[in-house]
């Protein structure tokens, strides 16, 4: 009853907020609704450790989070932007209002008068208010702190504290207490989906299914806010916020999975292709949310090097994305086995069709490294071609493979080819021209064209593509466009 209850509220306070909503005319305002309450999730969940990507949790209380509260104070200021555009309203109330948040002039009746009506919170207007002196007071306080250039862990915990508590005591637009599916923009538009989810006969099943495709759904959005190709540090940085975010909320499907699909297993409540199916998700959403945050960006928030860390962002949005679509396509093969991947997300690429384009790059890759060390000899000279003209070209395939192919990798790999990566990097043009230098490159790339071809050979081997020969003639071609012309 007081599950029941609760929702109850939760429910009216989505209605009554969907009704002043509707009064507002604002271009793009569901997209900016939506936008503000992932930010403030997002910040409340950045400040809880176990969802950041930190490899050493032992030595936590000596680390300094700096660069955690820099990403917090400029989420702060996007919401203080966000409500801005938000609050359209004229009244007299609304200009005092915004005087005492902005410049703090007004007499302390006044202002207590002020703070006294927006706390109550009798309208979403006035929670919306509310909101805004609340991350203009936080953004403050992180932006201060953060000038100290040592942030210590007790520090970090007390502003999440505080953070947690603010959000909390907003009564509309409190993203942890709201319904976890909104009507305004948590729908699926597939009609694909729509028509699978609709052909469940047990109502209850059909909610469950619904709620797991809603909650992978929400994680795309997420990552649609990922910004991989900034030339700016700061936001690439500011990226993490989202990638936080995503982490906690797939521990929350996960045990989704686990609580309503894989207990019931011994009651018989659902057929076993759909226990497994769902006991196979919440498995490899583990293992992917693993791989991403202990390995691909692990530590990335100290990383000072933007290449380096626009790799490993831009990785890790390829492998969740990927990892969601085919998630997505696995659950919808339960139910209807001959729906294509192609028809819900137009650039889906199969398993069948990873594994090719995986086999077909890493062949290219390893063809480009042997045209380098054939056009080079032992002791540093090049032939038929000047020395940075063929760096050049390892290079931009480096630059191509991490784009379209690096997210298909096997995990284990990863450090190998990201070691490669690095050193290529390392190297100015100038040093091309140093014979020893010239000589350590040469090495540095025969060892790796040796790692791939180990590495093409598993490959080659993975049971999807039994059968299924490389085409030769076609790869001669697309390498051509890589090789420097004669």
């Amino acid at each position: 009853m007081e599950a029941k209850n609760e929702y109850t509220v939760k429910r009216l306070l989505s209605i009554e907020r969907d009704k002043w909503l509707e009064t507002l005319s604002i271009d793009g305002k569901d997209r900016l609704l939506y936008e503000l309450e992932m930010l403030m999730k997002a910040s409340e969940r950045f400040f809880n450790i176990d969802n950041l990507p930190v490899s050493n949790r032992e030595q936590i209380i000596s680390k300094n989070f700096y660069n955690e509260l820099k990403i917090l104070a400029d989420a702060a200021k996007r919401i203080i932007s966000i409500v801005r555009l938000l609050l359209v309203d004229k009244s007299a109330n609304a200009f005092y209002f915004q005087a005492y948040v902005e410049n703090r002039l007004l007499a302390d009746y006044a202002r207590d008068r002020v703070i006294e009506i927006y706390l109550n919170q009798s309208s979403p207007r006035d929670s919306l208010y509310l909101l805004y002196i609340t991350f203009l007071n936080l953004g403050s306080l992180y932006e201060a702190v953060a000038r100290s250039k040592k942030v210590s862990y007790g520090m970090y915990s007390n502003l999440g504290q505080l953070t947690s508590r603010e959000i909390s005591l907003n009564k509309y637009f409190n993203p942890l207490k709201l319904e976890p599916f909104l009507e305004r923009y948590d729908r699926i538009h597939d009609h694909h989906i729509r028509t699978v989810v609709g052909g469940i006969d047990d109502e209850n099943l059909r909610l469950k299914v619904s709620i797991v495709f809603l909650s992978l759904f929400k994680l795309l959005r997420y990552l649609r806010y990922v910004n991989n190709e900034s030339e700016d540090i700061e936001k690439l940085r500011s990226s993490l916020l989202i990638f936080t975010l995503i982490h906690a909320e797939a521990k929350m499907i996960t045990k989704f999975l686990d609580d309503e699909f894989l207990k019931q297993k011994s009651n018989r409540t659902y057929e076993n292709g759909i226990i497994t199916a769902m006991d196979s998700l919440s498995f490899q959403m583990s293992i992917e949310i693993r791989k991403v945050f202990g390995q691909i960006l692990k530590d990335a928030i100290e990383i000072g090097n933007l290449l380096k860390l626009r790799a490993a962002i831009d990785s890790a949005k390829g492998i969740l994305t990927n990892f969601i679509q085919q998630s997505i396509i696995l659950v919808v093969h339960k139910f209807d086995p001959y729906l294509k991947g192609k028809e819900i997300f137009p650039d889906f690429i199969s398993r069948i069709e990873q594994s090719l384009r995986l086999r077909e790059d890493i062949w290219l890759f390893k063809s480009v490294l042997e045209f380098f060390e054939d056009n080079t000899s032992e002791n540093g000279m090049a032939r038929n071609h000047m020395p940075g003209t063929l760096f050049n070209m390892v290079r931009d395939y480096i630059y191509y493979f991490q784009d379209i192919s690096f997210s298909l990798v096997r995990y284990s790999d990863h450090e190998e080819f990201e070691k490669f990566f690095d050193s290529i990097s390392a190297y100015r043009g100038d040093d091309l021209l140093n014979k020893f230098k010239f000589i350590e490159l040469r090495k540095s790339i025969h060892n790796f064209k040796i790692f791939l071809e180990t590495t093409f050979g598993h490959i080659a081997n993975r049971s999807e593509l039994k059968d299924m020969p490389l085409d030769t003639k076609h790869l001669q071609t697309v390498l051509a466009q890589f090789l420097p012309a004669r």
